[in-house]
């Protein structure tokens, strides 16, 4: 951080709850966490690039709007909450024909084409389709949009209409149709845990609604079948095998460690084994931690050192899904790229243990070591943060 930055004065070795309210006075003054929908309650990937941006991040993930409308919801903010899931609807409501093909097809072989599969990606001015091919087997996309949704109806906050339930009761037969994607990092397929691990979470959400007779209250929605719930059951089970039989890993041997196994911890809080929580934490701060922030996994060649000489405007942000290798060439010995993503991550993750609510100081195992400079680290940090069990 620069000595003069607004946030200079305010550095120091302990915080107090007055001393972190006068931290927020100054990002809400500078609306430095403001985000703003573009259309229906949605969320581009970064609102300050131009409609024609050759970064693509102008366009709609499914993915990221669930991660920013539950940052709401935790916020107690709800209507931007339900703003956007009721917009995420509307765009799965457009895929069903692609969920329908995918299920019904016997041969399994539309699936190995990922612009058949439901598209996880849209244009922010239409929210259409966008033309180009793109790595749209994406599993965790849709486990997350399943979760999300029936996460709001379990609460109370956002009842479930027979028409949201038509756009949804397809998933689990989806899912049961499908494998491998290209999970979080939209790139080559395998059996991603992240991956499994959002499918799991969005069908137990989906389960629970059922199980506590909710659609008793919603007018339409029929109550469901002995066969699809035993269905149900059988696909959780066989996610939550896998789990426990890989895990902390994520693809196991293509791929171990990957900082996108901490989404299972939070949002999704689908891993209730505390070795297993502790033994993923450790993994991705003993092998992905570095100087400036945290890798995706060991081995990441996306904007990695001089992104910008080997690839054009064009490239950098395309699908390299199929030719993963080459981008790969490039990189040189630990210089993949280090992002800032993960660290609220594990602030959120670990700043949970000492609440009351949800979870206590107990249910995370492991030792937290910051990120932050040792100068500059607080007794919090040292002392509270340094737990085991």
């Amino acid at each position: 951080m620069r000595e003069s930055g607004l946030f200079h004065h305010l550095i120091a070795e302990e915080y107090s709850r007055e001393s972190l309210a006068k931290i927020e006075e100054i990002l809400e003054s500078h609306r430095i966490h403001e985000i703003l929908p573009i259309a229906r309650g949605l969320f581009t990937a970064s609102p300050s690039q131009a409609p024609d941006s050759l970064t693509g991040y102008q366009n709609v993930w499914i993915r990221d709007n669930v991660m920013v409308a539950n940052s709401f919801r935790l916020r107690g903010q709800l209507a931007p909450a339900i703003a956007c899931m009721k917009g995420l609807t509307l765009l799965l409501e457009t895929q069903r024909p692609r969920f329908h093909d995918i299920i019904a097809d016997v041969t399994r072989a539309l699936k190995e084409d990922a612009n058949r599969r439901p598209h996880i990606r849209f244009t922010a001015q239409s929210l259409g389709e966008l033309p180009e091919k793109w790595p749209h087997a994406q599993n965790d996309a849709l486990g997350h949009a399943l979760w999300f949704r029936f996460l709001l109806a379990n609460e109370g906050s956002l009842p479930l209409t027979a028409e949201d339930y038509e756009v949804f009761r397809f998933f689990p037969d989806y899912f049961e149709a499908i494998d491998e994607d290209s999970g979080a990092w939209e790139e080559g397929r395998k059996v991603n845990n992240s991956s499994v691990g959002a499918v799991v979470a969005g069908l137990e959400e989906l389960r629970r609604y059922f199980s506590a007779s909710a659609p008793a209250s919603a007018p339409g929605v029929v109550p469901i079948s002995t066969g699809r719930a035993e269905k149900l059951e059988v696909l959780i089970q066989k996610g939550t095998e896998r789990l426990a039989s890989t895990l902390p890993f994520e693809g196991p041997p293509e791929r171990r460690v990957d900082s996108a196994l901490l989404l299972l911890l939070h949002p999704l809080n689908v891993i209730s084994s505390r070795p297993m929580q502790g033994a993923i934490l450790k993994l991705v701060q003993a092998r992905l931690k570095g100087p400036y922030g945290i890798k995706r996994y060991a081995g990441d060649s996306y904007f990695c050192q001089d992104y910008d000489e080997w690839f054009s405007p064009s490239q950098m942000s395309s699908d390299f899904s199929d030719r993963l290798e080459f981008r790969d060439a490039f990189l040189q010995p630990n210089c993949e790229a280090q992002w800032c993503i993960f660290d609220p991550l594990l602030s959120i993750i670990y700043g949970s243990a000492f609440s009351p609510i949800p979870r206590t100081k107990a249910a995370w195992p492991g030792k937290f070591t910051t990120l932050i400079a040792p100068s500059r680290r607080s007794r919090l940090t040292e002392s509270a943060l340094n737990f085991t069990s």
